[in-house]
């Protein structure tokens, strides 16, 4: 296995080399996101090639693995299927209902490579595997893939809050998945979870503070997917707790999920454009995007580190496990209950924009 400090960085060069090229090369211009799109919180026109330029130095620098287990092999080519759905939808505007139904395919197909090919590949599984010869855990699973693909999609929409999160993440993947004592899955999920967070870095140095780039669908899609697939195969090749990703990721499905809660409950159209997400009220009340994304980024931080350390040192104390996930909801109900009173103060925040005409 290659040194995984070595992979970010070259993945981080490597992504922001294609970033610097893509910005000048011609098909920039096909890639433009306009500031007159119903969810837009910028002022200007950005090219969406951020996602395409971290796509090619993950490609390029998975090239050079000696092995990939099938099943992760499996994952990143169900990824770069929606990658490739991503960049149509960019260029073409595709149907909300089939990009979603790509996202449940792609959930849907990896879950059934795990249950076929999971003697193959030298997972054991344990209780999580046994879970997924049942129906109802199965389309529990399948909806929490197609949930956390769309999350990143949903969370992409501040400078540097996606590239950020995904930097933390994967390399929270990277740290615990290379601090496994298990040989068979650990070192190539430690490697591609490395390279992952190295090209979340490069694109970084174009994203934060200033946006001169987004990452576009075709970023925000593959990683959400990828966060999640990863996350459940690390279960499943215990290589950590299942708590773990959920406990990585938190800060992401935590607004999302609240924020689609509360749209329910107000019965509105859960399929259209919105600034309700608590990041998007955060800046339309006067916080700056690099404020706001520095926020979210200290709270994964804060998430991450304490999943390693419960992973690391008290991956089977369960008194401890359950204290420290209290301590978490407590926080994140305080937080909600904070951000809430505030903005119920500023009635004037236009949540809902105008749609396109």
């Amino acid at each position: 296995m290659y040194d995984p400090w070595l992979l970010t960085a070259l993945s981080g060069v490597t992504a922001a080399v294609a970033i610097l090229i893509l910005r000048v090369a011609p098909v920039a211009r096909f890639f433009q996101d306009q500031p007159t799109r119903p969810n837009a919180m910028h002022t200007s026109p950005v090219p969406r090639i951020g996602g395409l330029a971290m796509l090619l130095a993950v490609a390029l620098l998975i090239g050079f693995l000696p092995r990939i287990p099938s099943l992760l092999g499996a994952a990143l080519l169900l990824a770069g299927a929606l990658a490739l759905i991503s960049v149509a939808d960019d260029l073409f505007h595709l149907s909300p209902w089939l990009r979603l139904a790509a996202h449940g395919a792609a959930a849907t197909l990896m879950v059934l490579l795990w249950v076929s090919g999971i003697a193959l590949s030298g997972l054991t599984g344990g209780g999580v595997f046994l879970r997924l010869l049942d129906p109802l855990f199965v389309a529990i699973v399948i909806l929490a893939i197609a949930w956390m693909t769309n999350v990143f999609n949903f969370m992409d929409g501040a400078n540097g809050l996606a590239g950020s999160m995904a930097a933390v993440g994967f390399g929270a993947y990277a740290l615990a998945a290379g601090a496994s004592p298990i040989a068979t899955q650990a070192p190539a999920l430690t490697s591609l979870c490395a390279i992952i967070a190295g090209a979340a870095i490069g694109f970084l140095f174009f994203n934060f503070p200033r946006a001169r780039v987004f990452m576009g669908d075709a970023g925000s899609i593959p990683l959400g997917f990828l966060a999640a697939t990863f996350g459940i195969h690390g279960t499943l090749a215990h290589i950590w707790a299942w708590w773990f990703p959920l406990l990585v990721f938190s800060p992401f499905w935590v607004d999302a999920s609240v924020t689609l809660g509360k749209r329910i409950f107000a019965r509105k159209k859960i399929w259209h454009a919105h600034r309700e997400h608590y990041y998007h009220r955060l800046i339309l009340g006067g916080w700056s995007h690099a404020r706001t994304a520095l926020a979210y980024f200290f709270l994964m931080l804060a998430t991450s580190l304490s999943a390693l350390f419960l992973q690391m040192k008290f991956a089977t104390a369960t008194t401890v496990f359950v204290t420290v996930l209290a301590m978490w909801v407590v926080i994140y109900g305080l937080v909600i209950l904070i951000l809430e009173r505030r903005f119920a103060t500023r009635k004037n925040i236009p949540l809902e924009p105008t749609p396109i005409r």
